[in-house]
């Protein structure tokens, strides 16, 4: 029996609904979720202020020795990455993550602590070329400053030294990380005020708030624009015989192995009688009744017509019972053991489950079996072709989109019955274009169409989806009515323009550093011991 309680069979398209469910969950929430988290890990993440709690940072059962990462040839240690893990699980900022569950959590402290790591070392080796230094006396006077180390307000070297000790580290070693903290700290400083709110920002913010735009939008998918059915032979053929498509093929192959494999399948016949097992009357009636049902089955009569008559499970019921093929995994526990243990046409005793008692028979047993990358190798080609020429033409609508070219756009729609809905009028703060999304690169976007250039210039890319805009009309936001409820201070801060334009200042920097940073990254000979890699491999990149 299926583990829902609803009595129906679950079918593998309601699995896979269901994990696309949770997929768009997630790519809806984790913008809000994760977007003031990003801004810290670019700056809080890297450039820390130490804060100790009197105790040694390094998580129990973690091991200190060891490589955890390689910058340029300079180490990063597992106990600074342990150090690091301790410190980000602390933060309350990540503890919004446990709502997408505690491995999802760890995965992530993980992740953004080698990562925080390795863009500390970066920085720090590049802050002499940029003339940023830290004098000797100014590390002094940070350390003496951390209340950790001080006692009646005064500094004390036994506590510091205490503190080296528990953290495994020299007085030279820890100076060293203050020096680099100190000279990043200038770093943040620089941005900010290099790139601080201009004069005119929370004026221009002020007008433009009450414009709306309405817009039209068409989704394009750009793996999947040609249908593979639409490769013929002749063109699979061709893509065999070019020098690079038995590589293509192979890392196709190796990166969806799952795909090319089938677990051990089994089909049956069940009749339910349900019984709550908390009743112990009914559960007893229902024995009986069950056990009435065996011997009529094994005196000869119709399976199919019994569990037709009798079963009380809505799923199977009308098809006499049947359950299609199914893997491991999918029934509870005790259905399951004896679906794969037992030979088909064997009948079962009843077997008692959540749900009641279920008289089961085994239609049929799929062996487990695996697609060879030879066996496979058409369908691949097939499917590498067909999306090919689907990034060939997308690539088509881009450069007519680029040269405002309305007919060849009109034609590609047409071409791939791909038809303009409209949005609906929005204002410049939605946080993305309704019925769209495309989030602040859509809606900035959208405000800067008009009837005179009326097509986006580009396509806003959305994963496998690529947002293609197009300007419907303009208009002024009507005013707001007096609200019933007073607003609180805070609201009415963070509705000022003055807060706004800090705001997007605020983005401008993080965009900024995240910029320098990733220009650093990819100058740089950087190494991840696989096993603290491997501790953050499924964390989503919050860059």
């Amino acid at each position: 029996m299926n583990k829902q309680a609803g009595g129906g069979m679950a079918s593998k398209l309601g699995i896979r609904a269901m994990r696309a469910n949770m997929g768009t969950a997630w790519k809806n929430d984790r913008r809000k979720v994760l977007k003031s988290i990003t801004a810290w890990i670019l700056f809080s993440g890297i450039i820390i202020v130490f804060v100790f709690l009197g105790q040694t940072p390094n998580a129990p059962g973690v091991a200190s020795g060891g490589t955890a990462a390689s910058v340029n040839g300079q180490i990063v240690s597992i106990a600074e990455f342990s150090e690091r893990v301790e410190m980000l699980s602390r933060d309350s900022r990540f503890t919004q993550m446990e709502q997408f569950g505690p491995d999802f959590a760890r995965q992530m402290v993980r992740q953004q602590a080698i990562r925080s790591l390795i863009d500390a070392q970066l920085l720090g080796q590049n802050l002499g070329r940029i003339g940023l230094t830290t004098p000797n006396a100014q590390v002094r006077d940070a350390i003496a400053e951390i209340p950790a180390f001080q006692e009646q307000g005064r500094f004390s070297k036994t506590l510091y030294l205490q503190y080296l000790g528990g953290t495994r580290q020299t007085a030279g070693e820890f100076e060293e990380k203050m020096r680099r903290q100190l000279a990043a700290s200038r770093v943040a400083r620089t941005f900010s005020a290099a790139l601080r709110p201009l004069p005119f920002e929370a004026e221009m913010i002020g007008k433009v708030e009450g414009k709306l735009v309405n817009v039209e939008g068409v989704s394009v998918p750009t793996e999947t624009l040609v249908f593979p059915d639409a490769v013929s032979p002749a063109d699979i053929k061709t893509f065999l015989a070019k020098a690079d498509s038995a590589g293509r093929i192979k890392s196709y192959f190796d990166s969806r192995k799952s795909e090319f494999s089938k677990p051990e399948q089994a089909s049956a016949r069940h009749i339910l009688i349900r019984a709550d097992k908390k009743d112990s009357v009914k559960v007893a009636t229902a024995r009986a009744e069950a056990e009435k049902i065996v011997q009529d089955l094994k005196g000869g009569a119709d399976f199919a017509k019994l569990a037709s008559e009798k079963s009380e499970d809505p799923g199977s019921k009308a098809k006499g019972g049947l359950l299609d093929f199914f893997a491991r995994g999918a029934m509870v526990p005790e259905f399951e053991k004896y679906v794969f243990s037992a030979k088909p046409g064997q009948i079962s005793d009843p077997i008692q489950t959540d749900f009641g008692f279920h008289i089961i028979r085994v239609e049929a047993i799929k062996p487990a079996s695996e697609t060879t990358m030879e066996e496979a190798q058409d369908d691949i080609a097939q499917q590498l072709v067909a999306q090919d020429r689907s990034r060939d033409e997308v690539a088509n609508l881009e450069k007519a989109l680029a040269a405002g070219d309305s007919a060849s756009v009109d034609a590609f729609l047409s071409k791939y019955k791909l038809s303009w809905s409209e949005s609906g009028p929005f204002a410049l703060n939605a946080e993305s274009i309704p019925k769209f999304g495309g989030g602040d690169e859509a809606g900035a976007a959208a405000f800067r169409l008009s009837m005179a250039k009326p097509l986006a210039p580009k396509l806003i890319r959305q994963g496998p989806q690529a947002l293609l805009l197009r300007f419907k009309s303009a208009g002024e936001a009507a005013s707001k009515a007096t609200a019933a409820k007073p607003k609180s201070p805070q609201e009415i801060l963070s509705e000022s323009p003055e807060f706004k334009a800090e705001s997007t200042a605020s983005r401008r920097i993080d965009e900024a550093f995240a910029s320098w940073m990733e220009s650093m990254r990819k100058s740089a000979k950087i190494s991840i011991n696989p096993e603290v890699g491997a501790q953050a491999a499924n964390a989503p990149d919050l860059q």
